[in-house]
């Protein structure tokens, strides 16, 4: 007789702010509203209202237009919007997308 097969461990799933794409939370980057301003949580457990965005600069780019200042209940600040552009620039650029990406397939070409 066979044992129960193994349970599966939960993944908790977050939404990126500046794509709206689902994925795991240890995934993406972590934003957290503080009283003292917005600061980047590397390790997701900081106290306050948080809100994630993918490693990518169009990510980023797309959150910091108004995205992340919505997902944080808050207006950015001079000061929190540019440590967060700093952060930005750290990031590789996005790659550059293939032919799966686009939809294209050796049939069509």
């Amino acid at each position: 007789m066979a044992g129960k097969p193994a349970k599966q461990k939960h993944v908790p799933q977050r939404t990126c702010v500046g794509c709206r794409t689902v994925l795991a939370k240890r995934t993406l980057t972590r934003v957290v509203r503080q009283p003292d301003g917005v600061v980047i949580d590397p390790t997701g457990k900081m106290n306050g209202r948080g809100a994630y965005v993918h490693d990518q600069k169009s990510c980023w780019e797309r959150a910091l237009k108004g995205a992340l200042a919505n997902g944080l209940k808050t207006t950015l600040s001079p000061d929190d919007r540019h440590k967060l552009e700093l952060y930005m620039s750290s990031l590789p650029a996005d790659p550059a997308p293939s032919s799966a990406d686009i939809g294209y397939s050796d049939a069509q070409a």
